[in-house]
């Protein structure tokens, strides 16, 4: 009896430590090369040799495998989103860059986080049309571009995020005409774009400031 419970009692401890010391080493190189490559306030003191769980900005999930949310607003942050950084962070949920100074277009391999429910990435300096790579991640819930200087048309995919309740693109110079969007949205605004044409029927339920300052 004596050496069963010795025997569960090192299993537990094993088990223990297996979970404090693990670490989720490719999202740590991911989150290390988008800092090395972008300009930022001294607030990101990020350790190497601490784990990325404890880094200013960063949660993981309950193992510490991966890197479950980033949350990095208004840090300075300063320049493009290099490629094969952030993309890198497949596991990720909650992604925000706001209130930033970042800019030019938002990279392709964001497509890879397609676990993502959240992204706010208002009040930037983003440019480029409409991101496709934004329109694959189908367990957004919440989608922020608002405060940015995006142009081009807004793209009838956005439809592919079915479970969105949540669209923000106001104060942008998005153009053309809106698409019918179909989706079960609560909240929705693209006001002071330069957009035009006739308010489709599935978006007449949102009050008058959801479109306000555009060209007709």
């Amino acid at each position: 009896m004596a050496l069963f419970i010795t025997v569960v009692v090192f299993l537990l401890h094993l088990s223990w430590s297996v979970r404090v010391n693990s670490e989720p080493t490719q999202d740590k190189q991911a989150l290390l090369a988008f800092l090395s490559q972008t300009p930022h306030s001294n607030r990101l003191q990020w350790n190497a040799s601490e784990s990325a769980c404890d880094w200013v900005g960063v949660k993981c999930d309950a193992s510490r495998s991966f890197v479950y949310s980033l949350r990095l607003p208004a840090v300075d942050l300063v320049g493009r989103v290099p490629p094969a950084s952030l993309g890198r962070l497949t596991q990720l949920r909650i992604l925000s860059l706001r209130s930033n100074a970042l800019t030019g277009e938002i990279p392709s391999d964001f497509s890879n986080l397609i676990f993502l429910r959240s992204l706010y990435l208002q009040k930037n300096q983003f440019s480029g049309e409409f991101p496709p790579s934004l329109t694959r991640l189908t367990r957004l819930t919440r989608l922020d571009l608002s405060n940015n200087n995006f142009t081009g048309q807004i793209p009838f995919s956005v439809n592919n995020l079915t479970p969105l309740t949540g669209l923000f693109l106001e104060h942008n110079s998005f153009s053309g005409k809106l698409p019918s969007i179909t989706l079960r949205l609560v909240n929705f605004n693209v006001s002071y774009n330069n957009l035009n044409g006739s308010i489709p029927e599935t978006l007449s339920a949102f009050p008058e400031t959801s479109f306000v300052g555009n060209i007709d």
